[in-house]
């Protein structure tokens, strides 16, 4: 908690004077009702916030547009964080694929940020030649956020897609994710939930 302190510090003059009486005029002026308050730091998250695929066969995909504004009263630095769990479906068949098999299935086709794409700005992590769920998630070349960290255990980092938010500005992302189309029988019934965060802080 910042606490802020203040102090007073009155300084009187006195005058003496000998032997003569004087008359002053004098005015008083009050300085009343000052007020002091912290400012806030406060982001809202409105529109479509999941991506949903269910029952999903190859080349399936879906869209989703996600904005953030920043409600509070003090300009802040926007961060972004992503992780995944494992959601197979009731009684999926084997053999069972992991969490990261199936990240790594999920393309990221689309990824803009006010209108503007800003796919190319996540890296190819693991080197095949296209952009994932897998990648984005297991990127480390995030920065780690004083007083936040990481939000789950693995590893992930916090990412600045665009720096600043001033008061009342907010920002929109959109998202493509598509079901590769070339996966095999061996995915039925493999899924994962995958979690965006956002972190608003002050500047």
């Amino acid at each position: 908690m910042k606490r802020i302190l203040f102090s007073a510090m009155a300084v009187v003059l006195c005058l003496g004077l000998m032997g003569a009486a004087f008359a002053y005029f004098s005015d008083v002026e009050t300085s009343s009702g000052n007020t002091f308050t912290a400012g806030t730091i406060d982001l809202s998250i409105t529109g479509q916030t999941s991506i949903t695929l269910t029952n999903m066969a190859p080349g399936d995909s879906d869209s989703a547009s996600i904005t953030v504004e920043n409600v509070g009263t003090l300009p802040g630095s926007l961060y972004a964080t992503s992780w995944y769990v494992e959601t197979d479906m009731t009684g999926a068949p084997t053999p069972d694929m992991t969490e990261d098999e199936v990240a790594k299935m999920l393309l990221i086709t689309a990824f803009t940020l006010g209108g503007d794409d800003i796919l190319a700005i996540i890296p190819d992590t693991d080197g095949d030649t296209r952009i994932t769920v897998w990648d984005m998630v297991n990127d480390t070349s995030g920065a780690s956020v004083t007083g936040y960290p990481d939000p789950v255990q693995g590893g992930h980092f916090w990412y600045s897609y665009d720096a600043d938010m001033t008061v009342g500005e907010s920002h929109t992302y959109a998202l493509t994710v598509q079901f590769d189309p070339l996966a095999g029988n061996e995915y039925q019934g493999d899924g994962i939930t995958w979690t965006l965060e956002f972190l608003l802080t002050q500047q």
